[in-house]
């Protein structure tokens, strides 16, 4: 502790000297020469200081960089435990003292804050305008001379159940500020891929003892945790992005929809925590899918609480907690439990925002993941803070486009709008309204519910489920038929996300198209990745009179990317942009992910496959699921209709295997 004080105080003394004053001239050479050689021997001096100092500087920068690139000696290994462990303690004890002041502010005793005594995560805050420990951060609407405990705000006739759940989350506010203020020690950098991850111990030392753990499960021997930290700017204003944030619908149908497949409120709570509370407490139901069929999804069930921290600046808090009397019930093979996880959200400038992200689950797998998936999930990359922000980026800059798509177009030099061009801003929206269902009944789709048990299904890799056609405002009698199968290709997700956009490629792949032409006649591009494309299409050689269209979307995301696409008659289309389209559309697709082996991730390229029977050092590899939605217009799926479909996907498959070299395993 005693070298990093120094080292600080190092810091401050690098300045740049005055000059001497020279306001007075002084004749002759001789007394400007000799002027010049007490500045030259001034200058070596400094110059001398300054090696010193830059030397000192270095050995220290040595001492706290990364690890992974040399081996360390006990010695040094030693040390930096010590300094761990001292950073640790030390932020307990700081945590300590702030809580005593707490409790002696309860008893309207105020207390005069020290500032270099308290946590990291406040000294900011409370920088700013507070003087006394009574008042809390969140609170500069408050006189000054208000005494209020800074986590909760306890209201003696609540219940019990309701009191201990207010608890929870104060004290899940305050370690998510620190968190999300403070780097060291609480995270380190995964040297694979540069992700944030929490140091374990550190965490352990000082929050396991919080009321936030207490009534967790207990560990099995298959608990893990998952931990990340990332931050975005995004094309929306701070407020509107937390007022999203914070309503489950918004949630999954426009900001998350390939990550949340069902998220609902089960109850809200009226009372306050802070008096800078936003809305009411929230105990919501989130269902996460990394959209594969071969994975089942995961639920989760937590508490949402949102505050106004400070002037442009809003704080959303999410944490598990138990709750013994309510009827809600999770179903899931794998138990999670949210730990304090949430996000910052502060404003930058008109209609634009920031927000830093941290996600921290603990999971408990009670059934084992499926091989291909393994790597994703273990190294905590299928829900990882990178993957949140980056896609609430893509979805701010999908909403700002649609809200300003007249001028967005017309400004635009990469828009290719064809007949588009001609179309009223209406159409254009209309547009991207039919690609928006698409892509949420799609990806909703995708978790598999009431699954076909089929022994010939499961030897082909393909998994059939069936549901009710509920999206259609006129619902037919029959039932929608899921068929869906996920593979690996040594290969990385840009080179397939590039086939699958080519037109010119098309007919390698898709049936529609009876291997003819295929012309692109619109896109819509938003984003900042230029491949988030809506793109319609038109095969030259089709049966049904040249009348069918195809509606396609493009996702991307840090793990990969979701094709969406459906077949359009061109007047159901016209008649949408009309607002008299009734029929059904049934989406169909490709989801391309990394398959996340730390060999491929050092050239931020696919990976390898898990299998044992790989090379280990093989730099490319994907993980791809394909699926169809197909209609059945009878209430009983017969074997025909079954051939037909896995015939479909079957050849699909193999169509894109084909495509890249990659030879069928099948004898």
């Amino acid at each position: 502790m005693s070298s990093l004080l120094t080292l600080e105080t190092n810091i401050g003394t690098l300045q740049t000297r005055p000059r001497m004053n020279d306001s007075t001239k002084i004749a002759g050479e001789s007394w400007q020469g000799q002027n010049e050689r007490v500045q030259g021997f001034t200058l070596r001096e400094e110059n001398d200081r300054l090696k010193i100092e830059s030397l000192s500087m270095k050995r220290m920068l040595n001492e706290n960089s990364c690890r992974s690139c040399k081996v360390l000696t006990p010695i040094e290994k030693a040390q930096l435990a010590n300094i761990r462990q001292l950073q640790a303690d030390n932020l307990q004890l700081k945590q300590k003292y702030y809580n005593a002041c707490n409790s002696l502010a309860i008893t309207g005793i105020p207390i005069p804050i020290i500032r270099d005594l308290l946590p990291p995560m406040l000294v900011s805050s409370f920088d700013q305008t507070r003087v006394f420990i009574g008042q809390s951060s969140m609170e500069s609407s408050i006189d000054d001379n208000a005494i209020v405990n800074a986590n909760v705000t306890t209201n003696p006739q609540l219940d019990s159940e309701t009191s201990k759940m207010i608890q929870t989350i104060g004290i899940a506010r305050d370690e998510l500020m620190n968190l999300l203020n403070v780097n060291e020690p609480f995270w380190l950098k995964d040297m694979t891929d540069g992700r944030y991850i929490i140091h374990r111990e550190t965490y352990n030392a000082t929050f396991l003892k919080t009321s936030a753990r207490e009534n967790r499960h207990q560990n099995g021997s298959r608990t893990r945790f998952e931990s990340s930290k990332n931050e975005a700017i995004l094309s929306m204003s701070a407020s509107r992005v937390a007022e999203m944030l914070m309503d489950s619908k918004m949630r999954v149908e426009y900001l998350f929809p390939t990550i949340i497949t069902e998220a609902f409120t089960i109850q809200e709570y009226a009372n306050q925590t802070s008096p800078r509370q936003v809305g009411p407490i929230k105990l919501v139901y989130e269902q996460m899918h990394i959209l594969t069929p071969f994975v089942t999804p995961r639920e989760l069930c937590f508490v949402r609480f949102c505050e106004k921290v400070g002037e442009g600046v809003w704080l959303i808090v999410e944490v598990s907690h138990v709750f013994k009397n309510t009827s809600f019930q999770l179903n899931s093979p794998s138990r999670a439990w949210r730990l304090p996880s949430g996000c910052l959200i502060k404003h930058v400038s008109p209609g634009v925002s920031h927000v830093t992200w941290v996600e921290h689950v603990e999971i408990e797998d009670k059934a084992p993941i499926h091989l291909l998936y393994k790597d994703v999930f273990f190294r905590g990359l299928a829900f990882s803070a990178d993957r949140w922000v980056q896609i609430l980026s893509r979805s701010c800059h999908r909403i700002a486009c649609y809200n300003n798509i007249g001028q967005n177009q017309s400004d635009s030099s990469e828009q290719n709008l064809g007949v588009l061009g001609n179309m009223t801003e209406e159409h254009k929206k209309c547009i991207m309204n039919i690609t928006d269902k698409m892509v949420k009944r799609f990806c909703s789709n995708m978790n598999m519910k009431n699954k076909l048990d089929m022994p010939q299904m499961k030897d082909n890799g393909i998994c059939l489920s069936i549901c009710r056609d509920q999206e259609n405002s006129c619902p037919s009698n029959g039932l929608i038929v899921n068929a869906a199968t996920s593979f690996w290709l040594d290969v990385p997700c840009q080179m397939i996300i590039d086939y699958l956009q080519n037109v010119n490629l098309r007919a390698q792949w898709d049936d529609m198209c009876n291997g003819g032409a295929v012309e692109e006649f619109a896109c819509i591009s938003f984003g900042d990745e230029i491949k988030n494309s809506i793109s319609i299409m038109k095969p030259d050689h089709i049966e049904s009179g040249n009348n069918l269209i195809v509606i396609q979307e493009t996702l991307v995301d840090p793990l990969g990317a979701v094709v969406v696409y459906a077949p359009v008659d061109q007047e159901d289309f016209d008649g949408e942009l009309n607002g008299s389209w009734s029929k059904d559309v049934l989406p169909s697709g490709f989801i391309i992910s990394k398959d996340q082996n730390p060999e491929c991730m050092r050239i931020n390229l696919g990976g390898a496959s898990t299998s044992s029977n790989v090379v280990k050092d093989v730099p490319n590899g994907s993980l791809v699921t394909v699926a169809f939605q197909v209609m059945s217009y009878s209430e009983k799926i017969e074997m025909e209709f079954v051939n037909i479909v896995t015939s479909l996907i079957s050849s699909t498959v193999d169509s894109i295997k084909l495509a890249f070299n990659y030879p069928d395993p099948s004898p």
